[in-house]
């Protein structure tokens, strides 16, 4: 059996966009949420996306150098603005978004640097939003088609309309190793894969078996998670805390769960801690706080 690595590549592959609050902003995209949180994990993270020539895009690079990201792999868009979604919570933190359009992150190029990254990751995620496009997608289609020996996560994270979705959902499944969704996203691809009113096991079984997926793990909030591999399933229940903002929870979690999913953990550690370090993300201001794994230990322990 080969033994687990300290330290695994990482890769995020998407937008990468300001989330702006009514009186502050903070560095936001799931495949940049995802990145940042796997390098205060301890991994070595890359993000690849599409920013503007403009104040916003070399802030955000600032902002990721901070984190430790190498920006190399941040493109730079001389025409087309930095991508920004507004962001409303309501009493109980939960975020509602206004994404702009037809920004940088829509034209990300496919190189031959992104190619040796791909051939080189252990794991990469990608979405669907920045696959709005059509030159993204071809992107993110031959980044995934070149890191065949990466896990492949596709969360879902839906912001595209019912029309796209029904073009990008299919062939991202074909893609990807590892599903991970909520269960309203969940809801969505019933209707897509037109298995509405499937029983959710039997619907889950289905996607197991016809895009060979290893792992396809379900958020259900404040309710916790549910991870299936195909041939056992383990659900964990959510845990109780004072919630301040839950935008980019589900980010964390997907990097809580390949962080372990790497090093062979069994499904029910790997489970609990993708659900600690999304239930520890709604306790702070932001989807991209800063954070050790001892901050993540200490939170724990006050449970």
């Amino acid at each position: 059996m080969t033994q687990p690595k300290e330290k695994y590549t990482i890769a995020g592959i998407g937008e990468v966009l300001w989330d702006i609050y009514r009186d502050h902003r903070h560095v936001g995209g799931a495949p940049a949420n995802f990145a940042i949180h796997a390098a205060q994990l301890g991994d070595e993270s890359v993000l690849v996306s599409r920013v503007g020539d403009d104040g916003m895009g070399r802030e955000l690079i600032q902002a990721l150098r901070q984190w430790r990201l190498p920006v190399e792999t941040i493109q730079i868009d001389e025409k087309k603005p930095t991508g920004t979604v507004m962001v409303s919570l309501n009493v109980k933190g939960v975020p509602s978004f206004r994404c702009s359009q037809d920004v940088a992150f829509d034209y990300l190029q496919f190189t031959p640097a992104l190619e040796t990254i791909a051939k080189n990751c252990d794991a990469v995620l990608f979405g669907t939003l920045a696959q709005r496009s059509s030159a993204t997608r071809k992107t993110i289609w031959h980044f995934l088609q070149s890191a065949k020996k990466a896990v492949r996560v596709f969360d879902v994270n839906s912001r595209a309309s019912a029309e796209a979705l029904r073009e990008i959902v299919p062939p991202s499944l074909e893609a990807a190793t590892v599903l991970k969704v909520n269960r309203h996203e969940l809801d969505m691809m019933q209707v897509l894969l037109r298995r509405e009113g499937e029983v959710r096991r039997k619907f889950i079984d289905f996607l197991l078996k016809k895009y060979h997926l290893k792992l396809v793990a379900i958020t259900y909030g404040e309710g916790g998670c549910e991870i299936f591999d195909g041939q056992t399933a383990c659900k964990i229940d959510g845990l109780s805390v004072k919630e301040i903002d839950t935008t980019g929870a589900g980010d964390a979690f997907a990097a809580g769960l390949i962080h372990k999913l790497l090093r062979g953990a069994p499904l029910r550690e790997i489970a609990e801690y993708a659900n600690l370090l999304g239930a520890f993300l709604c306790t702070q201001s932001g989807a991209t706080p800063i954070f050790t794994t001892q901050d993540l230990e200490n939170f724990r322990e006050s449970l």
